[in-house]
């Protein structure tokens, strides 16, 4: 007991003394005789009553220590992806899927799992996916629908909720899928809280088919068949046959179909996945031949059969888009000497299927008697292949879509033979590409012949400069997106492809730009090296420099495929694009990808071109998308600026996020003024996200160790009712002191008036009342 209320101490000596003295006269000078116990207890009770009257006025209180540690909170955090929906064997259970285990869990009360938490800890239930949700109000809502799992930011914005309050951790119920971000245990184990994990699901490999992989060219010719690459990968299957079927996506129509057997021993290929080594099966190829007869945009999906004891069936087709052009170009080439741009160039064409080349060699000077001589010059390509010669006639020349001069001079061409090439590009709207050296950009070169007027250049009278040195390039603004240069859907890494090329070993330099000329590729320091320019109603193109074959012999230096496609890759875009006589289109629509997973976000670029084929900035562009289930709606689109220009540069960009399954159809209208520029549409198709089911086996590697590392404990479903022993909360008491008075209890009052009407009823009673 303490006093709240302090009087000095002797005026509490003061106040008993004169209570003794007051008491004692009260009674000493009662004249009746008293017997000598009932006048000491007539003064005992008087100064009983009057003290405690004087301990109240000190204000008594008694202090106590109350216990008031927190109830720590303690979160549970509950996988709602789609891999939780899979049936597996687990502890011999084929019918019953892991989410239908872990609600089993939290709702059964005879497992009594979560009224034991509410015993000890604040529980809160959270579901999570590639996000964090609020707290489930019940287990029954708890449904896996997520496309992906993201379980450290899970485990983050849990531990930044309940940061600052007594936390005794945290309860992970999932298959250890994670599949979004990397995964670093030590960042998680620095968040200083235990995670205790209960792993759902079988650590082994489920019995699965799935097709990982659809190889095909975007871009197929009629009456040409068409090869798709199927890559399926499989485990758990020994000695089965499948048949793997090519179908319109629209009609259902059969196109083609292989057998596939899988071997009875066969090497299964794993993967490390967050820490743990995942096997991903055995993978098989399987060749899918496709022969359209139309052009436009076709859709096509390949299909597995649904084998006895899958895992899924959700993986067991692949939708991919194609289009269909006409068949193959004719292209004559004519080179003027043989030389290594010619040796490679005539390769790559001879290779490509969707090409149909002739090929000539003419020289002016053939030894007498030679059979460069007998033949007019003409090298013969090999003993069993028929001399080929430049196109006789008008009528044999247009015949062709692209021609292709080579190093030639003034001398190679009759004056006829000249007009005809101009005619062919000024008035057929036929497409030519030059790729002289020192002979056609010499003195005796293109310059003093009829073709000079169809050269994006003006070539000076003494001739080009000759620079032999190797260089590296770039491409200019109106490069970067120009359809004949696309080496990747990635604009980024496309830029990055054409720096790293080999080097070019020789550069002419000393000419001017025609007016209207459009410089596509640069060197570093800004001379042109790829040059472009509209002719009449054709085109013309000029390399002014020699090493291109280069692109093709010095690719095999890096690791990386996508620079072995290089050179015929360029090529083919370079004669497809200048054979396209209607060119009266100057919007392109380009998406990073033919295929999207549902969910995503495309990303759309659309280029605008004024009609020199510089990028048209200012335009007014619409952009129109027709979803899956039929609807339409407009999209903004923005300018891209560039680095050093204040305008756009020709390029605009949308967004568009892919919620539907199915084909999306995007439009594209530009107009600039009241002069239209022409629209384009482009189809990407969307399917469900499947990376939940690449590796969709219990990842218990990863959650043991991230247990482990921060001081939690790894359970499985079976023993999942141990956890409330595993826990192990280290919390330290918390005590405060609190007081309750003591002069305004009720015993107190009870004990004065006692006391003092115990000594009236004694004075009443011995008659001094």
């Amino acid at each position: 007991m303490q006093f709240t209320y302090f009087w000095p101490a002797w005026a509490v000596i003061l106040g008993v003394i004169i209570a003794v003295c007051i008491t004692l006269y009260g009674y000493l000078r009662v004249g009746q005789p008293l017997h000598r116990l009932r006048r000491y207890s007539l003064i005992a009770l008087r100064f009983l009553a009057v003290t405690i009257l004087l301990c109240c006025l000190l204000a008594p209180v008694i202090i106590e220590k109350k216990d008031v540690t927190p109830t720590p909170h303690l979160s549970i955090l509950v996988d709602t992806s789609r891999s939780m929906q899979l049936e597996d064997n687990y502890l011999g259970k084929t019918d019953t899927s892991r989410m239908s285990q872990v609600k089993q869990l939290l709702s059964n009360e005879s497992s009594q799992f979560l009224e034991a938490l509410n015993s000890e800890y604040k529980v809160h239930l959270y579901r999570f996916d590639s996000v964090l949700y609020q707290d489930a109000t019940t287990v029954e809502n708890i449904e896996p629908k997520g496309t992906l799992t993201d379980i450290a930011s899970a485990i983050r914005e849990t531990v930044q909720a309940w940061r600052g309050q007594p936390n005794a951790g945290i309860v992970l119920i999932t298959d250890g899928a994670h599949n979004t971000s990397r995964f670093s245990v030590e960042d998680i184990a620095a968040l200083n809280t235990p995670v205790y994990a209960i792993g759902v699901g079988s650590p082994q490999p489920p019995k699965d088919v799935q097709i990982q992989n659809v190889d095909v060219l975007p871009i197929a010719y009629t009456g040409h068949e068409t090869v798709i690459r199927v890559t399926i990968a499989q485990t758990g299957y020994k000695t089965e046959s499948i048949r793997v079927s090519l179908r319109e996506s629209n009609t259902n129509r059969l196109v083609d179909a292989a057998m596939l057997t899988f071997p009875q021993v066969s090497v299964e290929q794993s993967v490390t996945l967050n820490g743990q080594r995942i096997t991903k099966g055995t993978q098989h190829i399987v060749e899918l031949k496709l022969k359209p007869e139309t052009e436009g945009n076709f859709q096509y999906k390949v299909v597995l059969p649904t084998l006895e004891g899958e895992l899924t069936n959700a993986n067991n087709e692949k939708t991919f888009s194609i289009k269909v052009v006409k068949a193959k170009l004719n292209v004559f080439y004519l080179e003027g000497r043989p030389r290594w741009e010619y040796a490679f160039l005539k390769r790559t064409l001879e290779r490509d299927p969707n090409i149909e080349a002739t090929f000539a060699v003419l020289t002016k000077k053939a030894p007498p008697e030679s059979v460069l001589a007998r033949n007019d010059g003409y090298y013969p390509q090999n003993l069993n292949t028929q001399l080929s010669r430049f196109p006789e006639t008008r009528e044999e020349l247009f015949k062709y879509d692209v021609l292709i001069l080579g190093d030639l001079s003034a001398g190679h061409f009759t004056t006829a033979q000249q007009q005809a090439i101009v005619d062919f590009v000024e008035q057929r709207g036929k497409a030519v590409i030059f790729l002289p050296s020192h002979n056609g950009l010499g003195v005796n070169g293109f310059r003093n012949t009829g073709l000079a007027s169809i050269l994006p250049i003006l070539i000076p009278a003494n001739g080009c400069q000759e620079q032999e040195r190797e260089f590296s390039l770039d491409l200019t603004q109106s490069g970067m997106f120009h359809p004949m240069l696309q080496l990747t859907d990635d604009i980024e890494r496309n830029a990055e492809i054409w720096q790293n090329l080999p080097a070019l070993s020789r550069l002419f330099r000393g000419f001017q730009l025609r007016a209207g000329a459009t410089t596509l590729i640069q060197k570093q320091t800004g001379e042109p090296i790829l040059i472009f320019q509209r002719v009449g109603l054709g085109k013309s193109l000029l390399f002014v420099t020699e090493g291109v074959w280069n692109w093709d012999f010095g690719v095999n230096i890096f690791k990386d495929t996508t620079y072995q496609t290089v050179y015929p890759r360029f090529w083919a875009q370079v004669l497809r694009w200048m054979s396209q006589q209607s060119d009266e289109n100057r919007i392109y629509i380009t998406t990073a990808a033919p295929t999207y997973a549902q969910g995503e976000t495309v990303q759309i670029n659309v280029r605008a071109y004024a009609y020199t084929l510089q990028p048209q900035n200012n335009a007014e562009i619409q952009l129109f998308v027709t979803s899956p289930s039929g609807s339409t709606f407009p999209l903004r689109t923005r300018t891209e600026a560039t680095e050093n220009q204040t305008a756009n540069s020709g390029n605009y960009t949308a967004q568009l996020k892919a919620e539907e399954k199915g084909t999306y159809k995007i439009r594209a209208v530009g107009q600039t003024g009241n002069m239209p520029l022409g629209e384009d549409e482009i189809e990407i198709h969307v399917q469900p996200q499947l990376i939940e089911l690449e590796a969709p086996q219990l990842n218990e590697t990863l959650l043991k160790e991230l247990t482990e590392q921060t001081g939690g404990a790894y359970l499985t479903m079976e023993d999942a009712h141990a956890l409330p022993d595993k826990i192990n909360t280290v919390q330290d008491s918390v005590f405060v002191d609190t007081q309750r008075d003591l002069w305004a209890h009720p015993l107190i009052l009870i004990a004065i008036v006692g006391l003092l009407g115990t000594e009236w009823f004694i004075r009443k009673r011995i008659g001094l009342v």
